[in-house]
């Protein structure tokens, strides 16, 4: 009983943290989230914050992300003729979450409110990127048919696709909305950011 009060204490804790950081950055930008104000906002000390957080980022917009097979092996599949879609989709329904918890769902609204924000945390979570490169050369070693670079290992058609999917959703979510505050995915804007993307990328010599 005591250590399981103990843990719903601590839970609520963190919560109230996460919640504070989070409510900071979609009503003042992110910019404006101090450790201090986190704290005071909750009602904890500095050194409890550090216990619970690594960094200020990681209160912001969560720890790294985990990808849920159901999820990731769904959108490979309904997107195998274009991963970079696929890819971009799988980080933005991963922070997105898959249940109904406003936490979650404003984290997603940081990155329509403050474009550039997803290519900064993208690349500064390498343990994220490192997870979707494995999602994604694990399921181009099971669909070898569906491989752009078939005389590359998996790994390294994955790496460059999950680097093009970083700038992908970076535009496309620039051009997303919210609604009741959820961020409203449109599949027609990560299309067009893909046409933008395969412009710059097209040969020269073409």
């Amino acid at each position: 009983m005591a250590d399981g009060l103990r843990q719903r204490k601590m839970l609520l804790t963190r919560r109230r943290m996460e919640q504070a950081a989070v409510d900071l950055a979609y009503e003042e930008g992110i910019a404006s989230v101090t450790v201090d104000r986190i704290c005071e906002i909750a009602m904890v000390s500095r050194s409890t914050f550090f216990n619970y957080f690594p960094s200020l980022d990681v209160a912001i917009f969560g720890e790294p992300l985990e990808y849920d097979p159901e999820l990731t092996g769904r959108l490979l599949t309904k997107h195998a003729s274009d991963l970079v879609i696929a890819a971009s989709l799988i980080v933005t329904e991963s922070v997105r979450g898959q249940t109904d918890d406003a936490v979650t769902r404003r984290r997603l609204a940081l990155f329509a409110r403050e474009p550039g924000t997803t290519t900064a945390v993208s690349w500064s979570s390498d343990l994220s990127r490192t997870r979707l490169i494995t999602v994604i050369a694990d399921w181009l070693d099971a669909h070898r048919e569906r491989a752009r670079l078939p005389e590359e290992d998996s790994a390294t058609e994955a790496r460059i696709i999950v680097a093009m999917s970083i700038s992908l959703g970076d535009e496309a979510i620039r051009e997303m909305h919210e609604v009741n505050g959820d961020v409203v995915i449109d599949l027609a804007s990560y299309a067009r950011a893909r046409r933008r993307l395969a412009a710059v990328l097209a040969d020269p010599a073409e």
